[in-house]
């Protein structure tokens, strides 16, 4: 007996791929997702930020505000920074360094503004996106102006983080994705570091488990690798960034491909996330020439991870096993299983891999969402329609 024309629809409904969404977690079905490569895990939670086609997306960069006052209390660039849906996940800074320049080396006052996070209209040639979101530092006579936005989760307990991202401007700045714990004492420190330097040669990320130096101020090798990229990519280009931050190594991969793992001082307490885009005229940046800037610039973030501990919102800068856990809303357990890395079809929105309840002959690893179709036409034929 042929199946209805509804009982198609729905078939080919379980069939089509789902769409893309900005700020959202796109894995509601899902009881965990597992990843790929030499440090594959299985994780609770799972977050996409989409800021490849924002509607109001600005075609002209907002000015750089010169007075430091008025760049600490700066006002968002657009509404988008005031919605929900951005200050569910991020928290734009607006702290300096001045209480810490001597302790760090900094050679310049540093100033986080808001006025230097915004989204922009994009000019390049392709059809993929229209817009990203910026954080960028720029040079001024006074002062150095920077970007930095925090996750309002800080209790990320092991995470898989990916950015799509490029760094481009001048030399002298930092680019930073990282893991972050504060402590009063700098050796209680904890990071796991993506840090671009614009100074550097175009093909070099450095990969660190902070902290780099002893108490003495030396380095510590074996808690850093300054690598080269896969292909000797440059990093102007737009590359999928990703930290895997897991219980005893921290492992870092450039567009699928493995670039170093740490497993020294790998960090051990929950942590939020961290991106900016700064320098302070110190050894580690260098010094920006006047007026120079720089850009750090994404199309998209995903994270998929596990959380223990409280929250907090707010980072200061002074201040002080991934086990599976309950879903909210869901069951405990790996039940049903998406994957991040194999079988996705669309960026953001993890591929079904297998049902660990449901009968062998409907597990169906690696099948993506058409696993599901038996499930439609099993039901199919109980209600007579073979």
């Amino acid at each position: 007996m042929a199946l209805p024309s509804s009982m198609i629809a729905a078939v080919l409904l379980f069939a089509l791929p789902i769409p893309t969404i900005a700020q959202t977690d796109n894995g509601n079905e899902c009881s965990c997702f597992r990843t790929n490569g030499s440090s594959q895990g299985y994780f609770t939670y799972h977050r996409f930020h989409d800021y490849r086609d924002v509607a109001t997306a600005s075609t002209t960069p907002p000015t750089v505000i010169s007075n430091s006052t008025n760049a600490t209390n700066a006002f968002a660039t657009s509404d988008f920074f005031l919605q929900d849906a951005w200050q569910n996940d991020w928290a734009i800074q607006n702290w300096n360094n001045s209480d810490s320049m001597a302790a760090s080396g900094a050679a310049v006052t540093m100033i986080n503004s808001p006025n230097n996070v915004y989204i922009e209209k994009s000019t390049d040639n392709d059809p993929t996106y229209s817009s990203y979101l910026v954080l960028r530092t720029s040079r001024l006579p006074d002062f150095q102006s920077a970007a930095e936005i925090d996750s309002t989760e800080q209790n990320f307990h092991y995470v898989s983080a990916r950015f799509m991202a490029r760094v481009i401007g001048a030399p002298g700045a930092c680019a930073g994705l990282f893991t972050y714990l504060a402590s009063d004492n700098p050796q209680s420190v904890q990071e796991a570091d993506i840090e671009i330097l614009t100074a550097g040669p175009r093909d070099m990320v450095q990969y660190t488990n902070q902290p780099s130096t002893d108490s003495n101020g030396d380095a510590i090798p074996q808690a850093t690798v300054n690598g080269t990229n896969p292909g000797a990519r440059d990093w102007t280009l737009w590359n999928t960034y990703r930290v895997d931050w897991m219980p005893k190594m921290t492992s870092w991969y450039v567009n699928g491909e493995g670039a170093a793992n740490i497993s020294f001082q790998t960090p051990k307490d929950p942590a939020g996330l961290i991106l900016n885009m700064w320098s302070d005229g110190g050894v580690w940046t260098g010094n920006m020439s006047l007026y120079d800037e720089a850009y750090l610039q994404i199309q998209w973030m995903e994270f998929v991870y596990n959380t223990s501990g409280a929250a907090s919102a707010k980072r200061d800068e002074h201040g002080p096993s991934g086990l599976l856990e309950k879903r909210k809303g869901g069951t405990p357990g790996c039940k049903v299983v998406c994957g991040v890395d194999e079988d996705v079809n669309i960026t953001g929105t993890p591929a079904f891999l297998y049902n660990s309840t449901a009968p062998m002959g409907w597990r169906g690893d690696g099948m993506g969402i058409m696993a599901w179709i038996p499930v439609v036409l099993a039901g199919a034929a109980l209600f007579g329609y073979f």
